[in-house]
């Protein structure tokens, strides 16, 4: 009898073990043909440095560790990430903060996730013929370029505190206006236009940095932040959708904190996604960009309030919705109405 005991249990713990066995191979099979989970975010405008964090983390990788598959849609001019979000073909958007708060004044139920540009990338730039060495030099009589379409609150900005009028002229997504001099004072993104008027690469004019003046909306006190992350509050108060923005901002900062880490590797990712331009245009961007992504006053992509509050009050200022109740909305909203940072730091603990 004792023998049949012994080996009772042995055939016991036997069945006990391939029953384990068979249910975590079950386990593990379904969980393979369940997949990743799928996320698209819609960035503002083509592929670009400008976006360089969220390409890196697809390319190495980081988003398929976070058991996610990211769809990156570029913008090209026909829908926009706000329009994609709001419909449902994008889960997140990239977007600047004055045009992300003019859709929720109208009425959008979106809100900010988190703030990757921590600095504002708007330059004024002038050749030095014209003699505008700094924003003391600006007159009533300045042609001053802008290309409208919610970037111009700097701008109008400025020009109020420097008691002028607030008129600008209507800039194209060229620096043919400068070039030609139909623009004395020009807008010029750090990463992008002013390195398409100052180097001497393919599609850059070649003036060189010693021939042209710059005015900083930084330094002017009047810069507002620029590229965020948003959502839309329905979508992500679905738990399971929380969960999988938390880790789409986890993948997104550390692709973020690669990129900065290497500029160049991270133009070349960039260039091989389907850039439009040159490879030597993406570096100059890398470069430029990774200042505006990580300065020393704030971690990449958290809310900076006095900056954030600045953006908001600019905003309330000088933009025109063209509808009133939006307006008197836009009037009433708080920094509490903009973002949360309750993901940002759930990615990031």
């Amino acid at each position: 009898m004792k023998k049949l005991h012994q080996g009772f249990v042995v055939l016991a713990v036997l069945l006990f073990c391939s029953t384990m066995l068979f249910a975590n191979g079950t386990k593990e099979a379904a969980t393979d043909d369940q997949g990743p989970d799928e996320i698209t975010v819609h960035m503002k405008w083509l592929p670009q440095a400008q976006f360089m964090g969220y390409y890196v983390a697809a390319a190495k990788g980081y988003y398929a560790d976070e058991n996610l598959k990211v769809n990156i849609v570029p913008c090209d001019g026909t829908i926009t990430p706000e329009q994609a979000v709001s419909t449902g073909t994008a889960q997140v958007g990239v977007t600047w903060v004055s045009t992300l708060l003019t859709y929720i004044a109208q009425g959008y139920d979106f809100e900010e996730v988190s703030q990757i540009y921590q600095k504002s990338g708007l330059l004024l730039v002038s050749k030095k013929a014209t003699g505008i060495k700094s924003s003391a030099d600006i007159t009533a009589s300045t042609k001053v370029g802008n290309w409208g379409l919610g970037n111009e609150y700097e701008v109008k900005a400025l020009l109020q505190k420097l008691g002028l009028p607030t008129e600008y002229v209507n800039q194209d997504f060229t620096m043919n206006g400068f070039d030609k001099g139909t623009i004395d004072l020009a807008s010029a993104m750090t990463y992008n236009e002013y390195g398409l008027v100052i180097n001497s690469y393919e599609g850059a004019l070649g003036y060189g940095a010693d021939n042209v003046n710059v005015i900083d909306m930084n330094d002017e006190g009047v810069a507002m932040m620029e590229d965020c992350l948003f959502v839309s509050k329905e979508w992500v108060s679905d738990a399971k959708n929380a969960d999988i923005l938390v880790r789409f901002l986890r993948a997104s900062i550390k692709g973020w904190k690669t990129a900065c880490d290497d500029p160049n590797a991270a133009a070349k990712i960039v260039h091989d996604s389907g850039s439009s331009v040159s490879l030597e245009h993406q570096i100059f961007m890398a470069e430029q960009v990774k200042k505006l992504v990580e300065p020393e006053s704030a971690p990449l992509g958290s809310f900076d309030a006095t900056k954030m509050q600045q953006t908001l009050d600019l905003t309330k200022k000088y933009a025109e919705l063209g509808d009133s109740s939006a307006m008197a909305s836009l009037q009433k909203l708080t920094l509490s109405d903009l973002y949360t940072d309750q993901y940002y730091k759930l990615a990031t603990k």
